[in-house]
């Protein structure tokens, strides 16, 4: 006998169904659904770069002041988790190369969607200090990653972009064989 699923497993269901199935169950974009998936790739790396940082960087600059200390603690585990991200670009071929910027698209919108379910699940009769322990443990990171991490991914994808224009239009002005 089958067991019955909850309720938010339903609808987590039929919000995946609607976002990346069409009707009959297959993918509607392999780019929107791969671009998704190594957006929770990358939030992993940038956690497990956040968790394994944190504590040395602390360490190491406990004597800075405050505001400068948080600073540093929010920078350098996110540059150090946008390199794997931003240099798995040059994995991917011709078109798939947009997978990368696409999944700090999604990182955004993640955030996004996050910071607006955080809204509705704080405590409001503290809601200043709830939402700024949201903010310190998941929202700035995320942010900043997202902006250390996509712009250098936008730019290479950007690069990549004019190079293979500029390829397209040098095979144009070549002579071909074939068309003589």
């Amino acid at each position: 006998m089958a067991k019955e699923r909850s309720k938010l497993q339903r609808r987590i269901d039929s919000l995946t169904r609607a976002l990346f199935l069409d009707e009959n169950g297959k993918p509607k974009s392999a780019t929107f659904l791969y671009s998704f998936l190594l957006a929770i790739l990358f939030g992993a790396i940038y956690a497990a770069a956040y968790l394994l940082l944190l504590d040395p960087l602390h360490n190491a600059f406990g004597q800075l002041p405050v505001f400068l200390q948080n600073v540093l603690q929010y920078l350098i585990p996110a540059v150090a988790g946008s390199v794997p991200c931003v240099l798995s670009i040059f994995l991917f071929r011709g078109e798939n190369k947009r997978l990368v910027p696409n999944a700090y698209l999604w990182m955004a919108a993640l955030l996004v969607l996050i910071m607006l379910a955080t809204l509705l699940l704080i405590d409001w009769s503290d809601a200043a200090t709830e939402y700024g322990l949201f903010w310190m443990i998941l929202g700035l990171p995320v942010l900043v990653s997202a902006v250390v991490g996509g712009i250098p991914a936008f730019l290479l994808y950007r690069q990549e972009l004019k190079r293979r224009k500029a390829a397209e239009e040098r095979a144009k002005s070549r002579p071909s064989y074939y068309n003589t």
